[in-house]
This record gives C-alpha cells, structure tokens and sequence, in this order.
C-alpha cells in the first residue's frame, strides 16, 4: 500500500513536503543559539526517517517506543529550564526538536505530515522571535515556496490514501513556476500585512535577544592602544542618513562622538567623576542643548548592538529623538541610555558647532587642565610652541600645527608613553596625537579634555547614507575655547595611504544597501513611520485625484464625495444591468434561460473541450464533446462513462447528489480535465 501510494504522488511534492519539514531547522542552525547536539539530533532523525519513507520500511514496534522516547525528551527539555540555562524559549526549541525528530522516524499518515508542518513552522516562529539578520527574508521566501508544495503534497496524499484517483503527473516546471508565484504572492501578502499592522517597536528587544555579536562600545577608561586596536575591524558599526543637511557640512568629515575623557594618570584616560543627570524632554524630543538660531543638520542613525551601551552624537548636537527611555548626562559630553537598553535607532539635529556657553553659565573646572605627574618637559614645550598666541584659539591653532612636521603615524615601533612621543619617537596612534595635544594645550592653560568616537566613514552612493565602521574608530581633542567644546585634531589625515583603508565594491554597497533597508523597514519599522507612510499616501491620492480632475476637465469645485457618489451611481447601474442578463455568461455554460451556473469543476472542463475544437456549434452538449475526445484514449473510458452518468444526474435528474457523488463527479471532471490529450487543450 505504501508504495503504491508513493507512486501515485508527483516525485517533486514528496520532495517538497520533506523539505519542508526540514526548513525550520535551518533558521534555528544559521540564526540562533539553540543547542547543537540537539540540532544535529534532529538533523539525523529527519534523514533517516527519509531513507525509510522513501523505501516504505513496515518499522513495526516502532509506535511502542515512541512514547517512552517522548517522556526522556520532555524530560530533557524540563532539566534545561530548571537546572540547565533557564532559557524558556531554548528549552521549549528543545522539546520541539525532541518530539519532531521522534515523529520523523515513525511511519506517517497526512495527519502525521500536517503535524510536521506545524513543527517547522513553530520553529521558524522561534527563528524569527531571536533574529534581526537580513538572511531571514532568504529563509521565508523558500518557507513560502515548500509550504505551497506541502499544502499541495498533503492533499494529494490524502486522496491517495483516502482510495481517490491517482494525481496527474506534474511537470516538473510547471510545477516550479506554480510553486514560485505562490511564494511571491505569500510574500507580498506578508509585507501588505506587515506594513499594515500597528507596530509597537520591538526592534531594540528582538536586536538584544539575537546570538550576533556585539561591537565594542567605549568604556570607561582608555589607554594609549584601545582605540586602535579596535580599528582593524571591519565591522559596521552604525549606518547614518541625512535628510537635511546645512550649507558646507560634509558627512564624511564629521566627527562622531561616544565618550569625553578628562582624567590622564600617564598611562590611562578616564572619565570625570560627575552625578549623571536626567536629560530633559520637550515633547518627543531630548534637549542635549538650547536651540539655536543657526541652520540645523539631521541625522538618522542605526546603530549595531555594542556591549557598552553609549549615543553617539556630533558636536553641537541641539535634541535626539526615538525610543530612547531615559537618557542620562554627566554634563561633559557623555550620554547613556538607561541600564539593560541599548539605542538601536534614533534622530539627532545638530549644529556645524557646539553652542555657545551664557556668560554666567560655569566653564569646565580644574579637572581639564591637570597634568599627570612630572611634567615640567611637556609645560616648558608648550611655552615654545604657543608664546606666539594673543588668543586662546590662536595658541590652540599654534599647538595643533606642531605635529604636523616631524611625527608620523605608523602601527609599528610606537612610543610607549606621551613623554617618549612628544621628545623621542614622535611615532605612535591617534590615541597618542590626541593625548599629546591635550596635555600641552592644558599645560598652556587652555582647557582640553580626549573624545573617542568614530571619524567620517564611506559614503555609500547607492542608498545615500554614511557607513561606519570599526576601522573608523578614532581618538581627537576638545578644547575649551570662546564658551564652547571646539574640535581639534593633530593626527595626519592619511586618506587611501592609512593602513586600516578599505574601499567597498559596488557588489558590497549593493548589499550593505539592503541590509540597512531591512533594518530601517523591518527591524526598526515603527508607528510613525506608519503615520508617515499614511499621511504621504493620502497626500499622493489627493495629488493623484487633482490630476485626474484636470485631465477630464471637471470643474476646481467638484467634492470628493460627489466624485465618489458618481462611481457608486456607475456600479449601480452595472450591477443591475448584469442582473437582468444584459453581461451575458463568462463561458457557455448553461443549459438554458433561468437554469443555475455550471459547477466549477464543470465549466473547467466544458472550457477545456471547447478550446480543444470540441465544440461543433453552440448547442454541442458536454456528453458529445467528452465522448468524441475520449474514443482515442481507453485508459479515460470508464472515468468518462462515470462521470456521465454523475453528471446526467446532478444536472438533469430528479434528486441533487449526494455529498461523495459531488465529490466524486468534482474528482472525476478535474481527472478527465488533465487527462485529455494534448489536441484538446489547444
């Protein structure tokens, strides 16, 4: 029985329904953290119990050992939740793969097979509740296409063992086009709904829960390697659009800021001890500072998750706003977000420079200009180089173009502390420049503090925003000068010659490119940008209906609900026209004035005799058209003669079928449909 059944199934639908089974696993392999062993447990089970379907082993007394197999598996999964990891989501993947690879062993009904598919679909749910990858969109298109298959599978199986006819053979391209365009058109019904649906901004809690690895953020304290050291990443870090852009600012010089340093013990920098303060909020908007009456940049930034939590924001930042919870300062540049969050998405508008401090607003204090211990060479150094200067701006000037001649920038044989960089190697990292600058400026009395942070990045043509990168990475001064933070860097530029530049292809853009777009749309997708998309499309329909009213010459004053009355007038109209029989019917296919339309799978193959040139005129009965195109084919005789008789019946006689007759004929129609030979589907 079970081979003849198998026979009697297109090849490509049994392949497809295993394969579907198999699906869920793959996601939970390539996306997530679940266990391994258990994966690979399942992985096994799943190809074995392929090899004995497909040779229809009996396994007899299998069926006894399934259920003492199903107790150690829910046993398993018990002691991972309360004495292994305590993960409810892993230890109930656990439990699905356990009882999913004991049922891929036994023998299987349809029943079995639509159990299965539950499985695999459970499985990828769990997939996509851990995930943020943009891979994920590849597995639910091939879920799309293998559910279509195993619908279609399950079916056929069922009439097989039902006792139904045999299913016509598929033509394996026909059958892969059929396939394809329902994935298509699942996949477009699942954006429709996806876009549709009320978001409520799970973006940041699926990135926390997802197996990616972090980016390393700024801690705390820095030496005078860290920041270089995370430079030969290639990593992205953030991806950064700029709906609005001031005159002469240039995305790729900009300096973006993660943490400020003021404390330097001569090997390390930290941060100044400050209370954190709350940042105040106006409306759906952080104040970072008062606004401004000067042009204002945006920016919409995308970070990637990074194990230390902090917001980048560029000098002179004005207010953030997103998700954010609370946000708290410490007054000198740093901003965190609150304990166990991290910003994924957020829009920042800032100024070409920081805003000026009120004249009774308090500057920085004694903290920004303390020198490490013996530091009487770099105070007699800065003497030299900045007497020159009637201005703090112009000694900061004089500071900065010192270590234009003489120092290089190099990975290799650096200087070991700041004193050796400035009087001996004049070789080292950007941690080493910023270093340096800071402490002469301090030693000249100007205030100076190192930021850390990201500079410029790759400008991406294709989707007309700035990647970041690891490699971007990057250490600069910040000094007190005029009431503001100003900006100043005393490392080289090295452009193409730095050893950390790589240039992306267009292959590469091409594909950062989606993957933003699917973080921007999908993971970050959002209620506003809901109402945005809401609010465009109507003002896009109404631009659209302006138009159309131009175009026919209807008068500026004509209303939208007149409009809207004339159509319904039309519908009306048509609609009763095509009660009284004025449409006519869409195929030849009834008997006679008044009588009931034919059922569908009637009218599917009186279209298919007709097109074959059945049809000698138009009252040629189906009975003679079925007959003539049958006489040449034995093997449809019998079915032609049943189904005649079915169908004299449900037509003609005096009593309606009864629930299997109609199904039987429904059967029988679609058989001799796909039956007929090749001449008469032309």
């Amino acid at each position: 029985m079970g081979a003849e059944r198998r026979a009697r199934i297109p090849a490509i639908l049994w392949f497809s329904l295993r394969a579907h089974w198999a699906l869920g696993l793959l996601p939970l392999a390539f996306l997530t953290e679940i266990s391994r062993p258990a994966l690979s447990l399942a992985a096994a089970a799943f190809a074995a119990g392929a090899v004995l379907d497909w040779n229809e082993s009996p396994r007899r007394g299998w069926d006894r050992a399934a259920s003492p197999l199903l107790v150690a598996v829910c046993a398993a999964a018990a002691g991972n939740l309360f004495a292994g990891s305590g993960d409810l989501l892993a230890s109930v993947s656990l439990l699905l793969l356990g009882v999913q690879s004991v049922k891929f062993l036994l023998p299987k009904t349809h029943r079995d097979g639509w159990q299965l598919c539950a499985f695999s679909f459970l499985e990828f749910l769990a997939a996509a509740a851990t995930t943020t990858e943009i891979q994920f969109a590849g597995f639910l298109f091939l879920f799309l296409v293998l559910s279509a298959g195993a619908m279609w599978a399950l079916q056929v199986e069922e009439a097989a063992e039902t006792g139904g006819a045999a299913a016509p053979r598929a033509r394996p391209g026909f059958a892969v086009l059929l396939l394809l365009f329902s994935a298509v058109g699942g996949l477009l019904l699942t954006a429709a709904l996806f876009a549709v649906t009320p978001r409520i901004g799970i973006g940041q809690f699926l990135r926390r829960l997802g197996n990616r690895e972090s980016i390393t953020g700024f801690s705390n304290a820095i030496s005078l390697r860290d920041v270089t050291s995370v430079k030969v990443d290639r990593r992205v870090v953030a991806r950064i659009e700029f709906p609005a852009l001031a005159a002469g600012v240039s995305p790729p010089g900009l300096y973006l800021r993660g943490a400020t340093y003021a404390r330097f013990d001569g090997t390390r920098w930290s941060r100044a001890r400050r209370p954190l303060a709350k940042v105040p909020k106006s409306g759906i908007h952080y104040v970072l500072s008062p606004p401004k009456a000067v042009p204002l940049s945006s920016a919409e930034i995308f970070l990637e998750p990074m194990d230390r939590p902090a917001l980048f924001v560029y000098a002179g930042a004005v207010s953030l706003e997103g998700t954010l919870g609370e946000i708290r300062t410490d007054g000198q540049g740093n901003y965190l977000p609150a304990e166990g969050s991290s910003a994924v998405r957020y829009r920042m508008l800032f100024s070409r420079e920081e805003s000026r401090r009120g004249k009774r607003s308090p500057g920085p204090d004694g903290v920004y200009l303390t020198l490490p211990p013996a530091s009487d060479g770099i105070r007699d150094l800065a003497t030299l180089v900045t007497s020159q200067g009637s201005s703090d701006a112009e000694r900061a000037e004089l500071a900065r173009r010192f270590f234009l001649s003489g120092f290089r920038y190099t990975l290799t044989d650096t200087a070991s502390s700041v004193e050796e960089f400035l009087f001996r190697k004049k070789a080292g990292f950007c941690e080493h420049y910023a270093t340096a600058l800071t402490l002469l400026l301090r030693a000249a009395g100007i205030p100076a503090r190192v930021a850390a942070g990201y500079q410029g990045g790759e400008w991406s043509d294709v989707g007309n925003y700035l990647i970041v990168r690891q490699s971007d990475a990057h250490a600069w001064t910040e000094a007190w000068i005029g009431g503001r933070w100003v900006t100043l860097d005393a490392t080289p530029i090295l452009g193409e010659n730095s050893p950390f530049f790589a240039r992306t292809g267009m292959f590469g853009m091409y594909v950062d490119w989606s993957r933003q777009r699917w973080i921007k749309y999908v993971v970050n997708y959002s209620l506003r940008m809901q109402a945005e998309a809401a609010s465009g499309g109507w003002l896009a329909l109404r631009r659209s209906g302006t138009r159309i009213r131009r175009f026919l010459g209807m008068p500026a004053g004509l209303s939208g609900r007149k409009i809207a009355a004339f159509g319904l007038a039309l519908a009306a109209l048509f609609l009763a026209w095509r009660m009284r029989g004025g449409g006519g019917s869409l195929f030849s296919g009834r008997k006679g004035a008044g009588d009931p339309p034919l059922p569908r799978p009637y009218a599917r193959l009186l279209r298919r005799l007709a097109a074959g040139a059945r049809r000698r005129s138009a009252g040629t009965p189906l009975e003679a058209m079925l007959r003539e195109t049958v006489a040449g084919t034995p093997a449809l005789l019998s079915h032609a003669d049943r189904f005649l008789s079915l169908y004299h019946r449900d037509r003609f006689g005096p009593h309606s079928l009864s629930a299997a007759e109609s199904a039987e004929a429904a059967r029988l129609a679609d058989l001799l449909r796909r039956g007929l030979p090749r001449t008469a589907g032309r």
